[in-house]
């Protein structure tokens, strides 16, 4: 081999090596400079390859000495789920990593948490444009644009997901949570095994309906049949929001050029069809829709915005649709999933639950068009706002500084945000620290939400939901960057359990030898087995098989 080609092999990587400790030292002198406990990060988290490849390399790197355990402890997607708390604990309300590329400031204090979001409104603090920008997949859209352009997009998709629309999705949730129970049950006593897949089934067929009126029936796993033709506009979008990630990473058009490869064939197939529905959706929701009152569904509200009012294009219908799809779908498919297992480990939560439903439903008969039940459902809601303060989707919120340095004040601390520099509101930290949740706050405990006023009316109507006073709660986000589908979200939530739960209570199947209180616990366990891929999920809730059988309703009265 010349002395040429082996420099011309060699000098790329040793250049790479060299500059990546080159920017290291960099930012490590620059985050000694804020005043805040440092850890060494050698490699950025926003490293694509890295985020893919992490989880799969740490077992072999926890035995290089390096940064005292820090290395494999936080250089991974996912880390703040392992610590919670715990990090914060240690170290104090913030510290930084020191990385390659910019530096992160982890943040964990409920009052500097809320001045962050108030001052974005001031044009600090805001959202990284660049981290956003893969959802421009399908046009532009509230996650990836800002100013002006912002503020018009939100006006148009908060009036869209209105009460019209949460009619649709706690009719459309109770058909489906109804439909999805009656094929659990048909497994008996082998249980199922396919909750994941099945809560993704609901909320795909929940949105459809509640974002363009369409109605398809609920079909488990195994009663899935190829298509055949064209996918249809479900299939499409149900293959698209799958490989979300390739299709992000990678960009249409690179999947497209790529589509020799099976799997991105498939993926580039749905996403041209997605947009070709999409378009026959749109003209065909205007011309329905011109000059009349919107229908409900969220997309005839962006229409009409778009062809009678000017305010938003065709792009950004399409764009938006993609990312109600993209950000409400699998967050609200994997919440479902958490809470079937943990009621499965929790028989008196469940009990407590459905003591609400029967007694609210007339005993799950008032159900069906009665979304004005919902406000009444406060236990039901309970579940999910204590289902979603230990296991959000979603594990922080990343801000950060642009241009210009920033002051911050973190409890008795003042420090001073430079350039550049990424500030992640700790989510799954906040919602866990003893100064605000108590020393059982990582105990999943629903009642903990519930307040109860004095009087002599039956209890469920003294009940109502206790907002926190601490203020460390955001799993929808809060301020102007709130999730305007939390609500949508809710009403599902809530509609999906009084479907079920009013008759129905689930459990853990059995394995041979194993005691009631045996198979709770393996089932909580498997709660532990949860990990990022792409979002924060369950990697392996098909070890518990779940079994569903009737409730014996004599012990409510009923």
């Amino acid at each position: 081999m010349s002395v040429s080609l082996f420099w011309s092999i060699l000098l790329p990587p040793i250049l790479f090596v060299l500059s990546t400790i080159w920017s290291l030292a960099r930012n490590y002198r620059e985050a000694l400079k804020v005043g805040l406990p440092v850890i060494i990060v050698p490699i950025s988290p926003e490293n694509p390859i890295w985020m893919l490849l992490a989880r799969h390399l740490l077992p072999f790197l926890q035995y290089i000495p390096f940064g005292n355990g820090y290395f494999t402890r936080f250089c991974h997607i996912g880390w703040e789920f392992d610590e919670k708390s715990q990090a914060h604990i240690e170290l104090g309300d913030a510290f930084m990593f020191a990385t390659p590329g910019k530096n992160w400031i982890y943040l964990c204090n409920a009052d500097t948490t809320h001045e962050i979001i108030r001052r974005e409104r001031q044009g600090e603090f805001a959202r990284p444009g660049e981290l956003m920008s893969f959802l421009d997949v399908f046009g532009p859209n509230i996650s990836t644009v800002n100013g002006h352009d912002w503020q018009r997009q939100r006006k148009v998709v908060a009036a869209s997901f209105n009460e019209q629309s949460n009619v649709l999705v706690w009719n459309e949730s109770i058909r489906q949570g109804r439909q999805m129970l009656q094929y659990w049950l048909s497994a008996g006593c082998n249980g199922i095994n396919t909750l994941q897949h099945d809560t993704r089934t609901l909320t795909l067929d929940v949105l459809v309906h509640a974002a363009f009126g369409k109605s398809f029936d609920f079909h488990g796993s195994g009663e899935k049949t190829k298509s055949q033709g064209p996918l249809s506009y479900r299939d499409a979008l149900a293959i698209v929001l799958h490989d979300a990630i390739l299709m992000v990473a990678l960009g249409q058009n690179l999947v497209r050029k790529l589509a020799f490869i099976p799997r991105l064939g498939k993926l580039s197939e749905a996403a041209d069809q997605f947009k070709l529905y999409m378009m026959d959706l749109f003209t065909e929701t205007s011309q329905a829709n011109h000059g009349e009152k919107a229908q409900g569904n969220l997309i005839s509200s962006m229409v009409r915005a778009s062809t009678d009012e000017k305010v938003i294009s065709p792009e950004e219908v399409i764009g938006n649709i993609f990312v109600f799809s993209f950000a409400g779908h699998d967050t609200t498919a994997h919440s479902f999933t958490f809470t079937f297992m943990l009621l499965a480990g929790h028989p008196d939560v469940q009990d407590w639950m459905a003591e609400e439903i029967r007694y609210v439903t007339n005993g799950g008969e008032n159900l069906e068009n009665g979304y004005e039940l919902f406000p009444r459902l406060v236990r039901t809601l309970a579940v999910l706002l204590e289902t979603l303060r230990l296991y959000d989707p979603l594990l922080s919120i990343v801000k950060g500084t642009e241009r210009q340095s920033a002051r911050l004040t973190i409890g008795d601390q003042d420090i001073l945000v430079p350039p550049s520099t990424r500030v992640i509101l700790n989510i799954n930290a906040l919602h866990s620290l003893p100064r605000y949740w108590g020393e059982d706050g990582l105990e999943w405990k629903p009642s903990r939400w519930i307040e109860t006023k004095p009087g002599n009316n039956p209890v469920h109507d003294r009940e109502s939901i206790k907002t926190p006073e601490h203020k460390a709660y955001i799993p929808w986000g809060d301020g102007m960057r709130a999730c305007p589908g939390k609500k949508f979200s809710q009403v599902e939530h809530v509609a999906v359990m009084a479907s079920i739960f009013a008759e129905h209570y689930v459990s853990p199947v059995q394995r041979k030898g194993e005691d009631d209180d045996t198979a709770r616990t393996r089932a909580l366990n498997t709660l532990k087995d949860t990990g990022m891929r792409l979002l924060l999920q369950m990697l392996h809730p098909e070890q518990t098989p779940l079994e569903w059988k009737k409730r014996d309703v004599s012990v409510f009265g009923a």
